[in-house]
């Protein structure tokens, strides 16, 4: 479990580092799509990178010195050998990691359970373009989409309110969820680590800004957007 606390240690300082040019060079730039991509390289060839073991091999000649004879017909006393106490932050630390990681993921697990619990309930209308418009009684529920669902109230629905559509088929044309469950997932072994939470919510700031593009492309009035 040590060396595992290691290399996500590892995984914590590479995060961190790459994170922060993202911040430096790329954050206020307002190429979206580059920005995402960068986002989701950093997280993964965080975790790639700690993996990778560079090996050389070099060819050295060793003399090999005679040996004398020795007379080995001797007596070795038996000597009691005491174990190593493992000391006590080697037990501690991997019980606070492993308590961290399963609240984190049981959260995403528990949200995860929510969303299709509502989209199984829901009143369903597929959609010519593969998408399925969720139609939920919750007068509060403001829209959102889930892989090809999008969950909506019957007041939203029945205004058919085509800005609205077209975000949310946006972030299912670019596959945002899947964004999102991949960063989620890796979260929750760097849950200790702030630059996996503020690279999460940028992830997510993206997600919008792109789903907003698709909406101007599709000629609504900005003002009016």
């Amino acid at each position: 479990m040590i060396e595992f606390l290691t290399y996500d240690l590892k995984v914590a300082v590479l995060l961190a580092v790459f994170y922060m040019f993202y911040r430096l060079l790329l954050a206020r730039e307002t190429f979206h799509r580059v920005n995402r991509i960068v986002l989701l390289l950093t997280a993964v060839a965080s975790f790639v990178l700690p993996l990778c073991v560079i090996t050389m091999h070099e060819t050295v000649a060793m003399e090999i010195p005679e040996m004398p004879l020795v007379d080995t017909d001797f007596y070795v006393p038996d000597v009691p050998v005491e174990e190593p106490q493992t000391p006590l932050w080697q037990i501690l630390l991997p019980i606070l990691f492993i308590m961290g990681m399963l609240v984190t993921l049981g959260h995403t697990l528990w949200s995860l359970f929510r969303i299709v619990s509502l989209i199984s309930k829901s009143e369903k209308h597929p959609q010519s373009d593969g998408t399925i418009i969720c139609v939920t009684g919750n007068a509060d529920m403001p829209p959102f989409s889930w892989m090809i669902f999008i969950v909506m109230n019957r007041s939203d629905f029945e205004e058919g309110n085509a800005a609205i559509l077209t975000h949310e088929r946006g972030h299912i044309r670019l596959h945002h969820s899947w964004d999102l469950l991949l960063v989620d997932t890796l979260t929750s072994l760097q849950w200790f680590n702030p630059a996996i939470w503020m690279l999460r919510s940028d992830l997510r700031a993206i997600h919008e800004y792109e789903a907003d593009g698709v909406v101007l492309s599709k000629g609504i009035h900005a003002r009016q957007y």
